[in-house]
């Protein structure tokens, strides 16, 4: 399960970049082709994470880990907003392309933090700031798409701001909220549901 879920996440951002590169060379019937396999992709990522989440957990639990449910926060935020940010680009996708890009951006943003992190497990642990650069190294993309929203528009972009608005804030809050009391509490209601 661990390999298909690093081969769905890993084949997403491939197919993103082959999207990016067939709108770039105006093949956008050719974008809109490969935009139902990047549909259904999507849909399997979500149970995926979960499932690995999950795993995760009783892997954890299995080693006496005295707090097993304290990353899963992590997985859910990220896998969260991945779905939400989805459904938007989707539900633009004909009607707004412009909306639909910047949804889709958000939506990788959310993989890259997780990405990022794998890197950093080699450095001392330092919560929370451990835990907050990587998916802070993922929202300065933001910059550049706010920079080629001001370059090719005058402005930033009505989505750009959207997807700012729901990253940056949870990206921040998330590593402070993982070993919190309260997050200890709920999370094994959370992860019984998701069972």
């Amino acid at each position: 399960m661990l390999h298909l879920h690093a081969a769905a996440y890993f084949g997403w951002m491939l197919l993103y970049a082959w999207q990016t590169r067939l709108v770039a060379l105006g093949r956008a019937a050719r974008h809109r082709e490969w935009g139902l396999a990047g549909i259904a992709l999507s849909a399997l990522m979500v149970p995926l994470g979960l499932a690995i989440s999950i795993a995760a957990v009783r892997g954890r639990m299995a080693r006496g880990d005295a707090h097993p449910f304290d990353s899963t926060l992590f997985n859910i935020v990220d896998i969260a907003t991945f779905a939400i940010l989805m459904t938007a680009s989707i539900a633009a996708v004909t009607r707004h392309p412009d909306w639909h890009r910047r949804f889709t951006f958000g939506a990788a943003l959310c993989l890259v933090g997780p990405a990022l992190s794998r890197w950093l497990i080699v450095l001392p642990s330092a919560v929370p700031w451990t835990d907050l650069l990587p998916n802070l190294g993922a929202d300065l993309f933001l910059i550049a798409l706010l920079l080629h929203d001001r370059r090719t528009l005058g402005r930033v972009h009505p989505a750009t701001w959207w997807v700012a608005a729901l990253l940056v804030p949870i990206h921040v809050a998330t590593p402070f909220l993982i070993s919190s009391e309260g997050w200890r509490a709920i999370a094994p209601g959370i992860m019984a549901l998701a069972v």
